[in-house]
C-alpha cells in the first residue's frame, strides 16, 4: 500500500507497542518481584521500575492484537479474504517458523558463553550452571520464546477467516452503541480468562494452545477487527480520554499493591504447573486487570487517532524497523546485560545503555541487512528507493 493508503497512527502504535517491549524486558533485570528467577536479574533493583514496567505490560500487548485485528480486516476488505490469509501466512507465519530455530540457537551460544564469562552471576543463571552440571535435572522445555505473539496470531488469522465467511452479524456496532455501557461491562468479558492465570500475565510461550489466550488476547484482536468499520467508535471516546487514563493509574496502584513483593523460584515452577484459586481475591486482581488493560488500549488509540495519525518519513522508518528489532532484541538485550552483571554501575545507566543499545543495534542491522533485501521484503513488503 503506498503512503495515503496507510493508517499512519495505527502504524505508529505498532511500533511504540514493539519498542515497548524492549524497554519492558529491559526493566526486568532490575525487578524486585522477578529478582530471583529473571536471566539477566542485576543485584541492583528498583520498586519504580517495577511499577513503571508492569504498568505498561497491562495494555501493550491487547494495543498490539487490537491493532493486529484491524489491519486483518482491513486486508481483507482491500484484497480479499483469501489474500489477507496469503499476507499474514508470509508476514506472520513464515517469519515464525525462519526465525524461532535462529532465536534457538542464539540463546544457547549466549548461555554457554555467559556461564563461562559472567563472574557475577543472576541467580537464575547459577541454576541453569548447575543444571548443565547434573546429567538427571530435566531439561528445559522448548518453547515460542518472545516470539509467542507471532504463534498466537496464526490462530486467530484462521479463526477470524472461519468467522468472516460465516458470521455476517454487525456485532461491534451493537456491543459499542453506548461507549459508557461498553466501558463499563466489556472488560468483565476478560475476567474469566485472567481468572485462570496468575498476575501478572504470563507470556503463553507453550506450542500447545491455551484456551486463555483466545479469552484474552483473542478478544482484543476480534475487537481490532471489528473496529475496522467503525473507527468513529474512538471518536465517541474522546470525551472520556482523561478519566480512562486517571481511573487507570488508579486502578492499576491498587493491582501494583496486590501482586507479590519476591516470586520464588519454587513459586514460579508451582504458578507454570497449577492454576490460581478462584475466590474473591483472584476476581478482584482478575478484574483490575481487565478494566486497566481495556481502558489503557483505548487511550492509546484514541491518543494515536489524534497526535499521531501523520506520515513522516522518520516515523515510517521506525514503524517498519520495529518488527525487525522486535524479532531479533532479546538475545542482543541479554548479551547487554550479561556484560553489565560485572559493573558496578548505576541501575538507571544500564538500563539505558542495556534498552537504548539494544534498540540502536537493532535498527543498525535493519538498516545494512534487512531494509532492502529480501529479509525486509520478507517482514515489511518491498520498497522503493527514492
Amino acid at each position: 500500500m503506498g503512503r495515503d493508503n496507510r493508517v499512519h497512527y495505527m502504524d505508529n502504535l505498532r511500533a511504540f507497542a514493539m519498542l515497548l517491549g524492549i524497554f519492558f524486558h529491559a526493566a526486568l533485570a532490575y525487578s524486585p518481584m522477578l529478582s530471583q528467577i529473571w536471566l539477566t536479574a542485576d543485584p541492583q533493583n528498583s520498586v519504580v521500575v517495577d511499577y513503571l514496567a508492569y504498568f505498561s505490560h497491562t495494555f501493550r500487548m491487547p494495543l498490539f492484537f487490537v491493532i493486529a485485528g484491524y489491519f486483518a480486516a482491513l486486508l481483507t476488505e482491500k484484497r480479499g479474504l483469501p489474500a489477507m490469509a496469503k499476507n499474514r501466512l508470509v508476514r506472520i507465519a513464515v517469519p515464525f517458523i525462519l526465525f524461532l530455530p535462529l532465536i534457538f540457537a542464539a540463546f544457547a551460544i549466549l548461555f554457554g558463553w555467559a556461564l563461562e564469562a559472567v563472574q557475577h552471576k543472576s541467580p537464575m543463571l547459577n541454576i541453569i550452571s548447575f543444571m548443565m552440571q547434573n546429567p538427571d535435572a530435566p531439561k528445559p522445555p522448548i518453547t515460542t520464546t518472545h516470539l509467542w505473539f507471532l504463534y498466537q496470531l496464526i490462530f486467530f488469522y484462521i479463526l477470524a477467516c472461519v468467522c468472516s465467511k460465516f458470521l455476517k452479524l454487525d456485532w461491534f456496532n451493537r456491543i459499542t452503541r453506548s461507549p459508557i455501557v461498553f466501558l463499563s461491562l466489556a472488560p468483565m468479558c476478560l475476567v474469566p480468562a485472567l481468572m485462570t492465570q496468575f498476575a501478572p500475565t504470563p507470556a503463553p510461550e507453550q506450542f500447545m494452545p491455551q484456551l486463555w489466550v483466545f479469552g484474552f488476547h483473542g478478544l482484543f484482536f476480534a475487537f481490532g477487527w471489528g473496529m475496522f468499520r467503525h473507527e468513529g467508535f474512538l471518536d465517541r471516546l474522546k470525551p472520556y480520554v482523561l478519566p480512562l487514563l486517571l481511573v487507570s493509574i488508579g486502578a492499576y496502584s491498587y493491582f501494583y499493591y496486590l501482586l507479590p513483593d519476591v516470586v520464588s523460584v519454587e513459586e514460579a515452577m508451582t504458578s507454570a504447573l497449577t492454576s490460581p484459586e478462584i475466590d474473591a481475591n483472584n476476581f478482584l486482581i482478575s478484574a483490575l486487570q481487565a478494566y486497566i488493560g481495556v481502558f489503557m488500549t483505548l487511550f492509546c488509540l484514541v491518543f494515536g487517532k489524534n497526535f499521531l495519525n501523520s506520515y513522516s518519513k522518520t516515523s515510517r522508518l521506525i514503524a517498519d524497523s520495529s518488527y525487525w528489532i522486535y524479532i531479533i532484541h532479546l538475545p542482543v538485550l541479554w548479551f547487554i546485560q550479561f556484560i553489565l552483571l560485572d559493573r558496578q554501575w548505576s541501575l538507571w545507566v544500564e538500563f539505558l545503555i542495556s534498552s537504548v543499545g539494544t534498540i540502536a543495534i537493532g535498527f543498525v542491522t535493519y538498516l545494512i541487512l534487512v531494509r532492502w533485501t529480501p529479509l525486509g521484503w520478507l517482514l515489511n513488503g518491498r520498497k522503493t528507493k527514492s
